[in-house]
């Protein structure tokens, strides 16, 4: 019984499906034809489209200008920070380099000292 449910519901669905797609498809033509029947009204839809295109395409730009000039404290303090970072890694490898240096130097003094008694 279920199996059948299932068979009606698909075949339901795809004779819904099939009939809308002629339609669809109809309307696309239909739109095709006044299009090619008449160069001036493709011409305004396409200026229109372009229109619209160009006016989303501003309005995303200044949305992305004014994102970023409302985040510029925080692109500065992340470039801040990440100066900060640098230095101090700068300044804990140069006191490595001297601990190493000096332990270097011990270990000189040991081995002299070693090989003179």
């Amino acid at each position: 019984m279920k199996k059948l449910i299932i068979l009606v519901c698909i075949a339901v669905s795809a004779g819904l499906a099939s009939a809308q797609a002629p339609d669809a498809a109809a309307k696309r033509q239909i739109c095709v034809d006044a299009m090619n029947a008449d160069p001036e009204f493709a011409r305004s839809i396409v200026v229109t489209v372009d229109k619209q295109i160009d006016a989303k395409t501003i309005k995303a730009h200044e949305d992305a200008a004014q994102h970023i000039a409302e985040n510029e404290t925080h692109v500065l303090l992340a470039y801040a920070a990440m100066w900060i970072c640098a230095a101090l890694f700068v300044v804990f490898l140069w006191r490595r380099q001297q601990a190493l240096k000096a332990e270097i130097a011990q270990l000189r003094r040991d081995l002299d000292a070693a090989g003179k008694s």
